[in-house]
């Protein structure tokens, strides 16, 4: 085979362009036009390729993971970003957006058309999953453990959005579809109980496909461990290396202990969790912590914690989003998060002053002042660096990632009862993060509370751009959210965690 020497060029080519004169179509996020198409896709191993790295590059696209969903909507539903209070003074039609989203004002026209943008492209994916899941069924052009694979990866997908969509949607009184065919048909509301009862099926099924998933045996091979000697094909790069650009196993696991955890079986979401960092976690496995001494090396920043990641994807337009979006200079479409948020809210319990990148905790680091002053801060977690040649790092988006898995281990000792020893899990992984063992709290006079607040900071610090602080309060029922002008917290009722449907599934 010919070497391909640059990571990014080989994710180009392994991603939605691979097989672009078959496929483009899928690619552009429609089915085929005629069944004769949709059949001579999946007749070669290929063509089933280049399907489902188009539904992974679906993923990606601003109204999915690449914007709403992690870096944008629901980061102002977490109050990350400042916005302007009193909107009639401010020159900038932008901040009007932010101070809707920010203030669940969900009639609005900007809110409900961004949120319906979200429901369209979530099932729009999830239909192309079923028509690949219905055709790759009936495929003979792969052999039966590329086949459970390819499968266990779809059904995990497919489990992974309805489940987005139902913590944005739903709540414990209110389901939302749980689209599992290929036809176009309208699909009813399910309950809370069957949409449960249809989320799990996806994912034991996918579990149980994924059992000799190459990860279990290989871990996260890198492009870069490939010579030009090897006799590998671009069907072993796909199917072999960087799983963790795919819902491997071990993100399938995690998966059902988020779903299990958000459900209330906080034990049960334990267990599974202390059985995939026992198994996946650590050193000479498939993942392992980041190096906190290494953070800021030159041509290597890590900012995302890649070691550490479990699934994520490929967003080709992650760095042009950033310059968009965080680094700009226009109030009201710059997504910054205030000073007194950083210092006083979220990075509250690290007991620093001064400049924030001087405080013990890494995840400081990533933080720098914006362009447009004002006390505001931006992230440079997914700022475009140069980084070293085959850096698996470029262009990845962090989708779920281990540190959820510690968090629901300290979360269960803290409901049982055992604060000393939830004290202790915490203070480790903020030892991990840079903070010395002198500066954290002594696990002796460990209280609920106290343990409580530390790990909603720890939500706040870790998921950034992510997506994941607001349904951490959604699942606590918590009354109050941080402010995102200054030190405290404002209250937020139950009904604000829970957006209206778009007005044509209510209208049906």
């Amino acid at each position: 085979m010919k070497y391909i020497k640059n990571i990014r060029q080989t994710m180009i080519l392994l991603l939605p362009v691979l097989f672009a004169a078959s496929c483009t179509d899928w690619l552009d996020g429609a089915l085929p036009k005629d069944k004769n198409l949709e059949e001579k896709q999946f007749s070669t191993e290929a063509g089933i390729n280049s399907v489902l790295n188009g539904i992974y590059r679906g993923l990606a696209s601003n109204n999915l993971y690449g914007g709403r969903l992690t870096m944008t909507d629901m980061e102002l539903l977490a109050h990350y970003y400042f916005y302007e209070r009193d909107i009639s003074q401010v020159a900038y039609s932008g901040y009007t957006r932010f101070y809707d989203v920010s203030n669940y004002n969900y009639s609005k026209e900007t809110v409900r058309s961004g949120f319906s943008s979200v429901w369209n492209a979530a099932y729009q994916s999830i239909f192309n999953i079923n028509t690949f899941i219905e055709n790759i069924s009936n495929s003979e052009a792969l052999s039966e453990s590329k086949k459970n694979v390819l499968l266990g990866e779809s059904y995990g997908l497919r489990a992974f959005l309805h489940f987005d969509l139902f913590r944005i949607f739903g709540d414990e009184n209110n389901g939302i579809p749980y689209n599992r065919s290929a036809e176009v048909v309208p699909h009813d509301i399910e309950t809370v109980e069957n949409f449960y009862t249809y989320l799990m099926q996806d994912m034991d099924r996918a579990i149980e496909l994924l059992q000799n998933d190459p990860v279990i045996t290989d871990g996260i091979k890198d492009l870069a461990s490939i010579s030009a000697n090897d006799n590998v094909t671009s069907s072993d790069i796909f199917a072999r290396y960087l799983r963790n650009y795919r819902l491997n196993y071990y993100a399938a696991k995690a998966l059902k202990a988020r779903i299990l955890m958000y459900r209330g079986d906080v034990l049960e979401a334990a267990t599974l969790a202390t059985d995939i960092l026992g198994s996946a976690f650590g050193d000479g496995k498939p993942f392992n912590w980041a190096n906190k001494n290494k953070i800021l090396e030159p041509n290597d920043r890590n900012y995302i914690f890649y070691s550490e990641i479990l699934f994520g994807i490929f967003n080709p337009d992650l760095y042009k989003n950033w310059e968009s979006w965080t680094n700009g200079t226009s109030l009201g479409s710059t997504y910054a998060v205030h000073i007194n948020n950083l210092q006083g809210n979220i990075f509250k319990n690290d007991n620093a002053a001064g400049d924030l990148s001087l405080w013990e905790d890494i995840r400081t680091r990533q933080w720098m002042p914006s362009k447009i002053g004002g006390g505001q801060y931006v992230s440079a977690k997914f700022e475009h660096f140069t980084f070293s040649a085959n850096n698996p790092k470029e262009y990845f988006q962090p989708l779920i990632r281990t540190a959820e898995l510690h968090y629901i281990i300290i979360e269960s000792l803290i409901g049982e009862g055992q604060l000393v020893a939830a004290m202790k899990y915490l203070n480790e992984f903020r030892f991990m993060r840079g903070s010395q063992y002198s500066s954290l709290p002594d696990p002796e006079n460990a209280t609920e509370t106290e343990l409580y607040d530390i790990l909603e900071t720890e939500y706040y610090k870790e998921f950034y751009g992510e997506g994941q602080a607001f349904f951490y309060l959604k699942r606590r029922k918590s009354d109050e959210i941080f402010r995102d002008d200054n030190e405290g917290k404002t209250s937020i009722n139950s009904w604000n965690y829970i957006v209206p449907l778009p007005e044509n599934e209510i209208s049906n």
